[in-house]
């Protein structure tokens, strides 16, 4: 099957500052598991401004090792193990929202110490879960294009819950996927990492090779920083190991994408952040050139 992200776009496609879109492919894939849909969940992660953290440490057109300062790679940061009580997913919009708001509140304790020990001002996100939303990064992408995305101009993940639904169904590890892998999105823009990628990508032609490689930079990343929050949860509060073990492994399900890399290396990415613990482990701008193919 051939995704939404498979041909060249306008430089209004891959990242995104004042605009611009960074497709996320989520981790949804062709498995026929109860509960699962049978083509990717597609995200949306659009930054508007630079904070202050990640720095831009090379030119443009330099080759991607090295190139970003991210203030979350240095020393040991991690997330301390803590509890974190769901209550059970449902289809009404109401059992869906306290859901997300449950795990929501999960991901700001486990990421709030970690960003404050990596010297980042924390700031909570927001959630919308709504069908119909409209957010400060303008007009709502079409579900050819997402079924979920993220706003850095209001720091609000966007959950179209009918979406969703038609995607994933109540398989709750893709739920846990989704929503961790959409947070790593805010994490990146609170460092700095997207702002700074923005501008890595100023001079870059749109759909080059270049372009393609850093997203699939941002977006291995956002995978093994879903993989460090669901180490940080397993076995404690409602998440089971079981179930988080399920959640990373949710992310082989997707398809071989140009912007998000392949099936294989999505996978690899949320488990070398389940188990390497610490934000190091998620370095993927030293990463060789295939190990983000």
């Amino acid at each position: 099957m051939r995704s939404n992200d498979d041909t060249d776009q306008p430089r209004n496609s891959p990242l995104a500052i004042a605009g611009v879109l960074l497709l996320v492919l989520g981790t949804v894939g062709v498995i026929g598991l109860s509960g699962r849909a049978t083509q990717p969940v597609a995200g949306v992660a659009i930054a508007v401004a630079r904070p202050s953290g990640a720095v831009v440490a090379a030119p443009p057109d330099a080759a991607p090792a090295g190139a970003l300062a991210d203030p979350l790679l240095a020393g040991a940061v991690r997330l301390s193990p803590g509890s974190c009580e769901l209550p059970r997913l449902g289809r009404a919009a109401t059992r869906m929202r306290a859901f997300y708001d449950a795990m929501l509140d999960c991901l700001d304790s486990g990421w709030r110490p970690a960003l404050r020990q990596a010297g980042v001002r924390f700031r909570a996100a927001g959630l919308d879960v709504t069908s119909e939303a409209t957010s400060d990064c303008g007009k709502t992408p079409d579900e050819e294009q997402a079924t979920a995305f993220y706003c850095g101009a209001d720091r609000i993940i966007y959950l179209p819950r009918d979406r969703l639904l038609r995607y994933i169904g109540l398989y709750e590890p893709a739920h846990l996927a989704v929503l961790a892998h959409e947070y790593g999105h805010h994490v990146q823009n609170l460092s700095g990492t997207l702002g700074a990628v923005e501008e890595l990508l100023a001079d870059v032609r749109a759909g080059s090779p270049r372009e393609l490689e850093l997203t699939r930079r941002i977006e291995l990343q956002a995978n093994c920083f879903a993989g460090l929050f669901l180490a940080s949860v397993s076995g404690r509060g409602s998440v089971t190991p079981r179930e988080a073990a399920r959640a990373v492994d949710d992310f082989g399900n997707s398809l071989d994408s140009r912007t998000h890399g392949t099936a294989r290396n999505q996978l690899r990415w949320a488990r070398a952040g389940f188990e390497g613990r610490t934000a190091k482990a998620c370095d993927t701008w030293s990463a060789a050139a295939e190990d983000v193919a």
